[in-house]
């Protein structure tokens, strides 16, 4: 059963925003980004039904928000967003990944971001609501820099969850957040049901960082989550690398606990950005959250046009089925099937324009 507070966030938190004064300085601020590709994809063998090989648009994350924003508290300020996913190449408001659908009621359309949050100079901040998460912003974030619908699967985080967060201010550039996750909003569990831990230190052009994730405390069903990233600029050079492993309770499997390592690397030259990463995954049999989809590796440039308007062309390959979906997807449906071998590969090119 739910607990009576697990109310839609995204009504609660701009029914928290209307309620400030009415006198109050409120700064409104709506964004978006278009964001669409033309790929070729291709894989060893399709799920029955389906072609091993096609061309076709898919949506590569365009969003549409607002943030909003409200200072006149004494050292504090109060800043809200919400944000919603946009399928350009279906022209619906969903998340093109369809992750959404597994969680939260099989709501695809949820909001991607709806938060508040208060932030003081001395004492850190506290934001509550449908969230990019702490481990993720930690462990996975530095890897996750590609343009196209691909980026970012190659972790086993979770990206965004309903959550409540503090975040200390940077003393000697450390900064720790806590966070209560409502990680899989399964009936018999609380609503906060899982506890991320990130500790981050930033020195000149490095920064080193950590995360642990405790989930499920009432069912413990799955496994717990450590991991570390190191990330390096230097002049036109940004060279990044991470490393996962899963925890699991003895209830769940008996191998050995998976683990995920990621190298990237990036070089700017002019208005061209060319790109590189590296994974490498275990397998588990015994363990379903095990490392999606093997090895993977992903190679691509940017060109940045203009301050708002970028192209992109990218390949990339994955080992085992998972982020490449069959065609005109209406759901999470990889097109060799679920972590099946795939040898999937994809050329494509698109564009991005924020605004």
């Amino acid at each position: 059963m739910k607990y009576p507070y697990t109310l839609p966030l995204s009504a609660a938190l701009i029914s928290g925003m209307a309620a400030l004064p009415a006198n109050a300085e409120l700064t409104v601020t709506p964004y978006g980004s278009l964001r669409i590709q033309a790929e070729a994809v291709s894989v060893d063998e399709a799920q029955p039904g389906e072609d091993d090989s096609y061309t076709g648009l898919r949506d590569a994350y365009s969003r549409l928000g607002v943030n909003a924003s409200y200072n006149d508290f004494d050292n504090v300020d109060i800043a809200g967003t919400l944000e919603f996913p946009i399928n350009s190449a279906r022209l619906r408001a969903e998340d093109p990944t369809f992750f959404h659908e597994l969680y939260k009621e099989d709501n695809n359309s949820m909001p991607r971001v709806a938060t508040i949050s208060a932030a003081h100079d001395q004492f850190g901040s506290v934001t509550v609501g449908t969230q990019w998460l702490a481990y993720y912003n930690n462990v996975a974030y530095p890897v996750d820099f590609f343009s196209s619908f691909y980026s970012g699967y190659a972790t086993q985080a979770a990206f965004r969850r309903d959550a409540l967060t503090y975040t200390s201010p940077s003393m000697a550039g450390i900064t720790a957040t806590v966070s209560g996750v409502d990680m899989t909003d399964e009936a018999g569990t609380s609503y906060l049901d899982t506890m991320q831990y990130a500790l981050s230190w930033s020195v000149d052009n490095l920064t080193l960082a950590a995360g642990y994730q405790d989930t499920e405390q009432d069912s413990g069903d799955r496994p717990d989550q450590v991991g570390a990233s190191a990330t390096y600029t230097t002049g036109p050079w940004r060279f990044a690398a991470k490393v996962e492993q899963l925890l699991s309770h003895s209830s769940v499997t008996v191998d050995e606990d998976p683990v995920t390592y990621n190298l990237y690397g990036s070089y700017t030259w002019n208005k061209y950005t060319f790109k590189a990463m590296y994974a490498q995954g275990e397998e588990s049999d015994g363990e379903a959250e095990a490392f999606f989809q093997g090895d993977s590796a992903h190679v691509g440039v940017d060109y940045q046009h203009t301050e708002a308007l970028k192209f992109f062309a990218e390949y990339f390959y994955e080992e085992l089925g998972y982020a490449i979906y069959t065609p005109n997807s209406d759901s999470f449906n990889p097109l060799a099937g679920y972590q099946v071998q795939s040898d999937g590969q994809v050329f494509t090119v698109g564009l991005r324009y924020d605004f």
